[in-house]
């Protein structure tokens, strides 16, 4: 009888981590009950990544036990196991690191040096070869009103060049709702080009203009502590207040430790809108009134990479009628998985297009509806849902 029992013990056992179990998690700040974005996610056994969205929500699918590891800059990290939490939805309270002066940090070199030493020092530590996983997506808005929608899961197989960033990409499967069809707007200015957003970002090319000496004539530079984290840096970079131009106010944390870039946040003050001219740009003419970013890199055991991304630019055009329009693009980029081993390809299986937008729909699984990374808000998946449905 009792070897009977033990057997149902471990038929049990076995049964249960068969199981596949949805898990969400939403994080909230301990002190303020504030819901909190960008927490970091990561799944040890399966090797994803999950970034909360602005409702502090992550959203994922276990079939065994693992362990999860949460961190995010402003608040203590912490560690628990799947069993700990229970499928549907979980509260998950965070404690703020202790709010203390940020002190200045005096520096004997030039920021921009520091800059430069760091960018320099960050591109050689990056992984490669290396093969991530991403979930990408992107929102677009004609005249204020969004148009189209795309997303999908893209392999970057990042290729081993010192100097300058190159990439494969393979498209796992994708989706596009609503793309607008006619003459007043041109295909090539809906979407962000794949290969030159992630190699931007690769080859910081957004900062490297801030390393060159006469950057001190347009720029304030300070460098920061940064609590509760003995061995980071906040580099802080300001756009003096009398200099007229269209230049972005940029924030760089890094491990100055390991002389590794961890952060950066641009932004372009609309009061400086006005300055603002892309006529140099090959693909579009106008003048852009949005202009921000904010990508995140990762150190995870022996591999640098970047974890995530979100890009916006909004300018005002002219169309063939000579009409004012408004575009505006939203882009989202998430590793969900990284490996050193990349999966066999053929030269017919690379995506050549600069976009999704290009590519006939292809869905397989509802990856965006938990694995993708990064949860719709419900307030994008209204626009998403709408956009489908105009799609059919």
């Amino acid at each position: 009888m009792k070897k009977v029992f033990f057997f149902y013990i471990i038929l049990g056992t076995i049964f249960s981590f068969a199981q596949t179990n949805e898990y969400v998690l939403v994080f909230k700040d301990k002190s303020t009950g504030q819901l909190i974005q960008n927490v970091m996610v990561k799944l040890a056994r399966t090797n994803e990544n999950f970034i909360s969205n602005p409702e502090g929500r992550v959203k994922f699918k276990l079939t065994s036990a693992t362990k999860i590891d949460i961190s995010h800059d402003e608040y203590k990290s912490i560690s628990l196991t799947s069993k700990k939490i229970q499928p549907k939805e979980n509260i998950i309270e965070l404690q703020p690191i202790a709010q203390e002066i940020e002190d200045v940090v005096i520096t004997s070199k030039k920021p921009n040096l520091i800059l430069k030493n760091l960018i320099t020092k960050s591109m050689k530590q990056l992984t490669a070869p290396i093969n991530l996983k991403i979930y990408t997506r992107e929102f677009f808005k004609y005249n204020s009103e969004y148009t189209s929608y795309s997303d999908g899961l893209v392999n970057f197989c990042l290729k081993e060049k010192p100097d300058k960033f190159a990439a494969d990409i393979l498209v796992e499967q994708n989706r596009t709702y609503a793309l607008i069809n006619n003459e007043e707007i041109e295909k090539k200015t809906l979407s962000y080009n794949m290969y030159d957003i992630i190699g931007n970002y690769y080859d910081f090319k957004y900062i490297k203009f801030l390393t060159e000496n006469k950057a001190h004539k347009k720029f304030d530079f300070e460098i920061k502590t940064v609590r509760g984290n003995d061995e980071l840096y906040r580099m802080v970079i300001k756009p003096k207040a009398e200099v007229e131009e269209f230049l972005p106010e940029i924030t760089v944390l890094y491990n100055f430790v390991k002389s590794m870039i961890l952060e950066i946040n641009y932004d372009v003050d609309p009061q400086r809108i006005e300055y603002s001219d892309v006529s140099n740009l090959k693909v579009v003419k106008g003048k852009i009134f949005k202009s921000s970013f904010n990508v995140l890199f990762i150190e995870d055991g022996e591999d640098y990479f970047l974890v995530s991304s979100k890009e916006e630019i909004g300018l005002v055009s002219r169309n063939k009628k000579d009409e004012e329009v408004k575009i505006e693009v939203t882009n989202y980029l998430i590793t969900t998985k990284q490996s050193r081993k990349f999966v066999p390809y053929q030269k017919e299986d690379v995506f050549k297009e600069k976009s999704l937008i290009n590519k006939k729909n292809a869905i397989f699984t509802e990856y965006w509806e938990t694995n993708s990374g990064y949860l719709l808000t419900q307030d994008e998946k209204k626009i998403v849902d709408n956009l489908q449905l105009n799609d059919e």
